[in-house]
């Protein structure tokens, strides 16, 4: 081969290598870093379009500017009136295609509500609150109803309730039937049901546990209200939610508690509650109910060392049998009485000590118990306890203030009903100074009836102190230890002293509950006073 043309090629090939290499210095990279898209998808169209009429379709088309996915679509996205069987859904790319699988109801305003389901595919930007509305009928409806939902007993809201609309009058709607509109409630509890027509309606919310759009559940939570609403009315509707007590009675619990003693609790308090052993011998020593009136306690003379059997009896002729296993090898074996404070380490100056024991007291030998204050100083007391199923004891001392106590009980101070007496007991306390208290005086205006139930909550609405009052007044509560709180005021009409919860098919709601608008900031040596004129509603 002539030279000139070796040299020719080795040129190209030289060249193109040079190329090349400059190619790949040169090629385009992304660049990194830059501004985060937060931008939600944008729709650019939807087949047919929002606000059609006439709707004989099977399907509706999305359209937005960019890719997107559909989040906790179950949660999220809510079709009012609801359409059985469900339609589906199915995202493509920058497509959203909502399918029916059956000819929707003729004359009939459908809303389909997003909420946060639809966002961009990469940084999951929600297009928040999207909805379309359209209809089968020749106009769209336009009316709508709001209001608001709150727990009954503590007025608190919660987001995700169910707020249904019916339009059949018929008590069982709740139990059997799906809504003919229904929204969901949001974080503070509100809700609004758009593009309704005039009504009236039966109003429902509905803390669903199964996801059926249906109130067939013991521990789902119910609202509703006595007056049908209309489309339209500018007036909020307020609901609020109770859990209906039990309508039977049966044993929630049973336990051994020690080799001698075992449990039941009842699912609700029961005014009578008898037990009788099915066994031939009657081994029960002695029984012990709780003051909610839905605990028993049963001591037996015996040792539990079988299985054992009871009928239990209540009101309206209701019996079960109970059966009551052989304990577990922890808790078997000799019983030992034992002793603690029942009452704070810290108390009120003045205040009884109150203590507890782990087996009912038969009696208490003042002899062997010896109180001092500050180490040295013999202090006299009392003692008192109740009857011998009690498993409580009270000192009765005049206790001082700012002062720290040493409660000594010698071996044989107690002894408990099977006579088994303590060991030596050492329980030390202290009392507080006056001025380590504070109190808060309220006066109470507005109120019409005669049975309220005053009350002191903390932030979790745990009672600290209550009084039962008569009606309008001024109201004083001392001896309150620093801490924010709230007052509460329950309007107790059936007068039993605690709050009543409601009852759908009696038509009975919740006793009314009122809140005092701010949170009190408790101090030491500091007294509070409020003036509080409460606006009653009527029910």
């Amino acid at each position: 081969m002539p030279l000139n043309k070796i040299i020719s090629f080795k040129s190209i090939f030289l060249w193109t290598a040079v190329l090349l290499m400059l190619g790949a210095c040169a090629s385009v990279v992304a660049p990194t870093g830059g501004k985060k898209d937060e931008t939600p998808p944008k729709l650019k169209v939807v087949v047919p379009p929002e606000q059609t009429v006439n709707f004989n379709g099977e399907r509706v088309v999305f359209t937005f500017d960019e890719y997107i996915q559909l989040l906790d679509k179950d949660k999220q996205l809510v079709i009012s009136p609801i359409i059985e069987p469900a339609p589906t859904f199915e995202v493509k790319g920058k497509k959203l295609t909502i399918t029916f699988k059956k000819k929707l109801k003729e004359n009939t305003t459908y809303t389909i509500n997003f909420g946060n389901a639809i966002a961009d595919l990469h940084e999951s930007n929600p297009l928040a609150g999207f909805r379309y509305v359209f209809s089968t009928g020749t106009y769209v409806d336009t009316l709508f109803v709001k209001g608001n939902v709150v727990f009954a007993e503590n007025l608190k809201s919660e987001k995700g309730i169910l707020v249904m609309l019916y339009t059949l009058d018929d008590d069982s709607l709740p139990y059997n039937n799906p809504p003919s509109y229904f929204t969901r409630t949001d974080e503070s509890g509100n809700f609004s049901i758009k593009n309704i027509g005039q009504g009236p309606y039966k109003i429902f919310a509905l803390k669903d546990a199964d996801n059926n759009y249906k109130f067939n559940q013991s521990d789902e939570w119910i609202a509703f209200d006595k007056t049908p609403v209309s489309g339209g009315d500018s007036t909020p509707v307020n609901l609020r939610m109770f859990k209906e007590a039990d309508k039977k009675v049966y044993v929630k619990e049973s336990k051994t508690i020690n080799a001698f003693a075992f449990s039941v609790l009842m699912n609700r308090p029961v005014g009578v509650l008898n037990i009788e052993p099915l066994q031939t011998a009657d081994n029960i020593k002695l029984t012990n109910r709780s003051k909610t009136n839905d605990t028993l306690v049963v001591w037996l003379k015996d040792s539990i060392s079988d299985t054992l059997s009871y009928k239990l009896s209540s009101e309206n002729n209701w019996t079960d049998t109970l059966t009551i296993s052989k304990p577990p090898k922890a808790l078997r074996g000799h019983l030992k009485q034992t002793i603690s404070l029942l009452s704070s380490t810290n108390i009120y100056p003045g205040n009884d000590v109150l203590l507890k024991t782990t087996i009912p007291v038969a009696s208490v030998n003042k002899e062997k118990v010896l109180l001092k204050r500050d180490s040295t100083t013999a202090q006299p007391f009392e003692i008192a306890f109740f009857d011998s199923a009690s498993s409580f004891i009270t000192i009765k001392a005049g206790t001082i203030e700012k002062s720290n106590w040493n409660l000594t009980l010698q071996p044989g101070a107690v002894t408990d009903i099977y006579g088994n007496k303590n060991d030596t007991t050492k329980l030390n306390f202290h009392t507080n100074e006056f001025t380590d208290y504070g109190s808060v005086k309220i006066k109470v205006d507005g109120l019409s009836g005669t049975n309220y139930i005053l009350q002191v909550v903390d932030e979790k609405d745990m009672v600290i102190s209550e009084k039962y009052i008569g009606g309008n007044g001024s109201y004083l509560f001392e001896r309150m230890l620093p801490s924010k709180c709230k007052i509460r005021i329950i309007n107790d009409a059936d007068g039993n002293k605690t709050f009543t919860t409601g009852n759908y098919l009696l038509k009975q709601l919740p006793e009314l509950v009122y809140y005092y608008k701010e949170t009190l900031t408790l101090r030491a040596n500091w007294d509070i006073e409020i003036n509080w004129n409460i606006k009653e509603i009527k029910q």
